[in-house]
């Protein structure tokens, strides 16, 4: 009886509404994005402004119809027009990546816990292993949060001051970027493998790294591939904005047909981009429908 009681009046608070815990994490949450659009300096009524007004009626008068023009699409040679372009930045992101899961994947492995120092492969260790591995962990996880929290435009910055302009410096960009993320990610698909199947393959005799390549790897590779592609997806969509600090790529026409309020040509560049994204995304399901 007590617990058909205790069932009903269980059923009863969760019907009488939210609690007073709900309701005060509720208000904090408000309070907290008030402030955060205070800071932000959130004025919603700017975008009716006069001058904002006409700046969007210039551009849709301007921007319509898009440039087609041959010059400006396929320019004076090979290596010019906006087509070339959109072809160099799927270039830069594809590299980019690449060279992204090169850098990853060496520090994934390094930055979880369950192949450096702790679980099952490690019950019977000696302290003084367990300590180097522990080292090396917050070590590789170090790095990994130093080249994430850069952003890419600024790496991209940095490399086209180091070895000058160019798509070689926006590849580079991307690569030290979206190896931080992508290693942060296989670190943590590492940590959350189900330890009883490496015990089982370390049980039969296997070294730690065969435990790892044979016990670990096996589980997250799927997922580690789709979410390798998801961040292709992404670094083409970077790869886009890298002209802005003469990295390469589709971004340069961006950028200077913004400084130069050239509407038509800025309409024709913004779609271009939106091609290859709905491009870049089309293939990355396709991919992953394959790899599943």
């Amino acid at each position: 009886m007590s617990e058909r009681y205790g069932g009903s009046d269980a059923t009863q608070r969760a019907s009488s509404g939210p609690s007073k815990r709900q309701l005060t994490t509720l208000l904090g949450g408000c309070v907290i994005l008030a402030a955060a659009a205070w800071i932000a300096e959130v004025d919603p009524l700017a975008l009716f402004t006069a001058g904002a007004r006409e700046q969007m009626v210039a551009f849709v008068a301007e921007g319509v119809p898009p440039e087609t023009g041959r010059e400006y699409l396929l320019g004076r040679s090979l290596r010019e027009g906006l087509l070339w372009a959109v072809v160099e930045t799927l270039a830069i992101s594809v590299v980019g990546t690449t060279l992204a899961v090169a850098l990853a994947v060496p520090l994934g492995l390094t930055s979880a816990a369950t192949v450096t120092h702790r679980g099952p492969l490690y019950r019977n260790a000696s302290a003084g292993r367990i300590a180097v591995g522990r080292g090396l962990y917050h070590t590789s996880r170090t790095v990994l949060s130093f080249l994430r929290s850069v952003p890419g435009i600024v790496w991209g910055f940095l490399f086209v001051t180091a070895i000058g302009l160019g798509p070689f410096a926006g590849v580079l960009a991307l690569a030290v970027h979206n190896a931080g993320v992508l290693g942060k990610l296989y670190a943590d698909f590492l940590e959350d493998t189900d330890p009883m199947t490496i015990e089982a393959v370390a049980g039969s005799g296997a070294t730690r790294l065969q435990a790892v390549c044979h016990g670990m790897v096996p589980q997250v590779t799927p997922t580690i591939a789709s979410y390798t592609l998801y961040r292709w997806e992404c670094t083409i969509r970077s790869a886009a904005i890298f002209g802005f600090v003469g990295a390469g790529g589709v971004g340069y026409y961006l950028v200077i047909t913004i400084q130069r309020l050239q509407y038509g040509k800025l309409s024709t560049a913004i779609l271009a981009v939106f091609a290859l994204v709905v491009t870049s995304d089309w293939l990355g399901s396709r991919l992953r429908t394959r790899l599943g």
